[in-house]
């Protein structure tokens, strides 16, 4: 039997893998519950729709080779909540997120990044 943990670990591996392998947005919704919150610096997301605005929005925006030089430096769950700190070339030398998981879904994230000013 799985441990809250080993669930909260399996569906966020299951997310990061459908962003980095191109799986498509309905991949990558498909980890959230209908009613998740994402919030962001800018503004909190509200249900899958919402949502995807914003993984349309971040992955439009993202440098390229950001995906093929992503690097997962750490993943830590505690029962349902999720940290990871990631990297993806020097661009997006240092990105924080953090999912809570209800059911086997994303029923909250948060996401940081920072990005060096362009000299």
């Amino acid at each position: 039997m799985n441990t809250p943990s080993q669930v909260t670990e399996s569906v966020v591996r299951n997310h990061l893998q459908a962003f980095l392998e191109h799986k498509g947005l309905d991949a990558i919704l498909a980890d959230y519950a209908d009613d998740a919150s994402f919030l962001s610096d800018s503004r909190t997301y509200r249900g899958k729709t919402e949502i995807r605005e914003f993984f349309e929005d971040f992955v439009a925006a993202l440098p390229a080779q950001a995906v093929q030089q992503f690097s997962l430096h750490s993943l830590r769950c505690e029962d349902n909540v999720a940290h990871i700190i990631w990297s993806a070339g020097s661009e997006l030398p240092l990105g924080t997120d953090t999912f809570v998981v209800h059911d086997g879904k994303i029923s909250f994230q948060t996401c940081a990044l920072y990005v060096p000013p362009v000299v």
